[in-house]
């Protein structure tokens, strides 16, 4: 009995080594959509969906973000989409999509990330969370 425990640990062993080590070669990519309007007073509410995947609706308070995180072969494929409204404003578009995945900021091997903020005058994309790495992308809609 002591055998086959001994055994059966040491096979769980090699088996989360070897999950852990085939982790290390899938690409993954982690979308923030951070809020940085300048009070308050309207909330900003966003929603994101892909083809597989629908998020609730989310009201995201001054200096808040909403991160998406993908991972696996489906990065080639997905797209996720954002709705936003503020006020009388609002804007659709695509926040992660084959062309997109190009534009942001690698973190290590097979880690990337991409950054939205959502500003008064228009929606700002970065590859990196660094001061004048952002441009402009979008401007609001008025309802």
């Amino acid at each position: 009995m002591t055998k086959f425990i001994v055994l059966s640990i040491f096979i769980l062993i090699i088996f989360i080594q070897e999950v852990n080590f085939a982790s290390a070669f899938v690409t993954g990519y982690t979308i923030h959509i951070i809020n940085a309007l300048p009070n308050n007073d309207v909330p900003l509410s966003v929603q994101c969906e892909s083809k597989d995947n629908n998020l609730k609706k989310k009201n995201l308070k001054v200096g808040e973000e909403l991160s998406l995180s993908l991972r696996g072969n489906d990065v080639n494929t997905t797209r996720y989409y954002s709705h936003y409204w503020w006020g009388s404003k609002n804007q659709f578009f695509d926040v992660f999509n084959k062309d997109i995945s190009h534009d942001c900021g690698k973190i290590s091997e097979n880690n990337f990330e991409c950054f939205w903020e959502v500003q008064d005058d228009g929606f700002y994309f970065g590859g990196h969370n660094f001061p004048g790495s952002y441009s402009k992308r979008f401007a609001w809609n008025n309802v």
